[in-house]
């Protein structure tokens, strides 16, 4: 999964899926502080029970009933502390308390209110099932209570009036019902709520568990690069250098070999010179024996004539060499090989 299906709500079922453990912690969380709130409302409740005592000095009632209300809570939530039993003890004893100001006032209309209040109250604990044991106790108390109390039994007190039609009573439960029922919805609601909650809440601590694990993957790609960008300039400094060093000694192979291409070009015109004069002389003797040709046996007028071609073509390959040396003044290192073999022809 990555941040965009986690914004555009295509998060699948199963990531982030809360594990039992992590749902008995939450449920720990919840409990704990409604278990606070609920303890204090019952000493309250209790307190109240002792405040109107002084009207029909119900005192009695007042301790008895509320002490083992009390002792009934904390007594289940001691023995059992991993089980949530005790919170429909609570929920028994809050129905049980609001019997009891009812009873002690005598069937004042007000004292009915206290069943609005613990149901309510129950919300926190987000569990709607709290609500059952209270709505089934307070149905059965004021059904009992008002047929006892219409059918003459003295010392029984559900309402004030003097009498209660059928209708009235229905109306008056069915009311009673509908708020714990509310209630009990927002119990629902409240507690898919907080799961969701939690759920998200675990969804971005994976998320960005996720982030920060790719951001250590491309801190550590970024450091891998910068040291491959290291290496590759140290490699374009040591080519730079090398090209340097090899740029030195190009050049200075070069105007060493210019540097013998001139004392060759040198050597090679001095020797054609050295070579020249004594073949002028030949050709000079040559020229000569031409008048004596007639004086000369058959076989040595064959040795003149091959000896005069001869002269001519040295004469002939001279002038060639020349003209390549002056050509090789201008251009460097001779680039026709014709002329290296015609200075060996020469010097040979």
């Amino acid at each position: 999964m990555n941040a965009f299906e986690f914004r555009t709500g295509q998060i699948p079922g199963s990531y982030g899926a809360l594990s039992e453990s992590e749902l008995t912690d939450i449920k720990k969380g919840i409990f704990l502080f409604a278990d606070k709130v609920n303890e204090g409302l019952l000493f309250a409740m209790f307190v109240f029970g002792i405040f109107i005592a002084f009207f029909y000095d119900t005192w009695l009632v007042a301790f008895a009933v509320g002490g083992l209300c009390l002792a009934a809570y904390f007594i289940s939530k001691k023995m059992l502390p991993e089980s949530d039993l005790y919170q429909y003890v609570l929920s028994s004893v809050s129905a049980i308390f609001a019997a009891q100001f009812i009873y002690q006032m005598h069937g004042m209309a007000e004292m009915h209110f206290w069943v609005f209040i613990c149901s309510t109250i129950l919300i926190i604990y987000q569990n709607w099932r709290l609500q059952i044991p209270l709505i089934a106790i307070v149905v059965v108390h004021h059904g009992t209570f008002a047929y006892l109390q219409f059918a003459g039994y003295k010392e029984i007190y559900f309402t004030q009036l003097d009498y209660m039609d059928l209708t009235t009573f229905i109306f008056h439960g069915v009311l009673a019902a509908c708020v714990c029922a509310v209630s009990a919805y927002w119990s629902h609601i409240f507690y898919k709520r907080t799961i969701q909650d939690a759920e998200n809440l675990k969804v971005q601590l994976l998320l960005k568990a996720e982030l920060q694990e790719k951001n250590e993957e491309l801190t550590a790609s970024e450091e891998e690069l910068r040291a491959s960008e290291e290496e590759l300039l140290a490699s374009q400094e040591e080519l730079t250098q090398i090209n340097e060093n090899l740029n030195d000694l190009v050049k200075e192979r070069t105007l060493t070999i210019i540097d013998q291409n001139k004392k060759f070009v040198h050597h090679a015109f001095i020797n054609a010179h050295k070579v020249r004069s004594p073949l002028a002389r030949i050709q000079g003797l040559v020229n000569l024996l031409s008048y004596e040709t007639h004086r000369l046996s058959p076989d040595a007028q064959e040795i003149h004539r091959l000896l005069k071609a001869s002269s001519i073509e040295l004469d002939d390959i001279l002038h060639e060499v020349k003209v390549n040396l002056d050509a090789a003044e201008y251009k460097g290192l001779p680039e026709d090989p014709s002329s290296e073999d015609l200075v060996k022809r020469v010097v040979n």
